[in-house]
């Protein structure tokens, strides 16, 4: 299969922080335990994909140390065959981010995601410790431990309401000053089911939009918004590099959480029309063409009339379904397209940029090798 397999572990449901919007944490979740590790990867390799994505999510994943880690790594040499590529990547808090860790990490060339709310004012209300404690100077120094040891990492930060009254540039600023270079900034989302914190589309696409500006004015090359790459590409009629920009994700992404349960994804966990089944029953060759991925492939085209008339749909295919589903859900108004005038607006200020050629070349090389990272 052309596209890579994205295979998101959820090693535990446990976490050591008790972030204000989180709802995916699951206080008594048991850890992974090794014969689901095992099983899952070996489903992967035994398929007709050559590339993948090993993805060790939370929860926390790495509040169980790195034994599950080291074990996963015997397991993909035992298993990947000779024309089979993989890349391991962990998305984490940051807490647990010590000497030994970062050097595990940049040893066996791990990618690291860690999630930072910006400056310590929003971060440190937003995910305080398990006793209510700031965590932001502690993840800077993990951060710093991870550049130690080479080890290669984005920032993802989640935008709230809160987040929303800091000056675009002063939130730029932020990143670029303890050099945070590789960003990505997603609306805080309530679940599948409607419960929690939601930034409407309204909001966040508005203050993305100043966020751009910013950052076309603060004009340096160093700085990678992932969203800004992504929307760069499609207001030049090419196609996305973010798997929310795909016309389906189906079969590219699966998610295993801690008992062996796997969903479409993620952000699907729960949902019963998402489930695929255990492990234990599911061959993944045959997973992308199952009654269950027909029928989410179906519910991925079942888009509102706003986005069937939009002369932008077959570039940004109507962006995340799990967003729609979430608005829906959340009783919000489907009649109008923020990503559209957003889309609109990146093809305006860019045609007369006076770096618009740097940015131009920066999404041409984005283009050659899709990010397609679950988002």
């Amino acid at each position: 299969m052309s596209l890579p397999l994205n295979l998101i572990l959820k090693l535990t449901r446990a976490c050591s922080l008790r972030c204000s919007y989180c709802h995916d944490r699951v206080a008594q979740s048991d850890a992974m335990s090794f014969e689901v590790m095992a099983l899952a990867m070996a489903r992967a390799f035994a398929s007709g994909y050559r590339d993948f994505r090993f993805i060790w999510h939370g929860g926390e994943p790495l509040l169980g140390g790195l034994s599950p880690l080291r074990k996963a790594l015997v397991v993909q040499q035992e298993l990947a065959g000779a024309d089979q590529r993989y890349q391991n990547n962990v998305q984490t808090n940051g807490m647990h981010l010590n000497n030994e860790t970062a050097q595990f990490l940049g040893e066996f060339g791990f990618r690291v995601g860690i999630s930072i709310d910006g400056p310590a004012a929003v971060h440190d209300v937003q995910r305080p410790t398990v006793d209510g404690k700031p965590s932001h100077q502690r993840i800077l120094k993990g951060i710093e431990r991870l550049r130690r040891y080479d080890v290669p990492f984005g920032v993802i930060s989640v935008l709230t309401e809160r987040s929303l009254a800091i000056p675009p540039m002063d939130l730029l600023k932020f990143y670029r000053d303890h050099e945070l270079f590789d960003v990505c900034f997603l609306p805080v989302r309530g679940n599948a089911r409607a419960q929690g914190e939601s930034l409407a589309a309204g909001r966040y696409y508005a203050y993305m939009m100043q966020l751009f500006d910013a950052w076309l004015e603060l004009d340096d090359p160093r700085m990678r918004v992932r969203e800004f790459g992504d929307w760069l590409l499609l207001s030049m009629r090419w196609p996305g590099s973010l798997c929310s920009s795909a016309a389906s994700c189906v079969g590219g992404t699966l998610s295993v959480e801690p008992e062996g349960a796997v969903y479409h994804c993620d952000k699907y966990a729960g949902e019963s029309d998402y489930y695929y089944g255990h492990l234990r029953e599911l061959d993944f060759d045959k997973l992308p063409h199952s009654a269950t991925a027909c029928r989410l492939r179906a519910m991925d085209v079942n888009l509102p009339p706003v986005c069937l008339a939009c002369d932008w749909l077959k570039h940004c295919a109507g962006g995340c379904s799990h967003d729609r589903l979430v608005e829906g859900r959340h009783g919000k108004a489907t009649d109008i397209c923020h990503r559209r005038r957003l889309l609109d607006h990146v093809r305006l200020m860019t045609a007369d940029h006076p770096s618009v050629q740097k940015y131009i070349a920066m999404a041409a090389e984005q283009a050659k090798t899709p990010d397609w990272a679950p988002c």
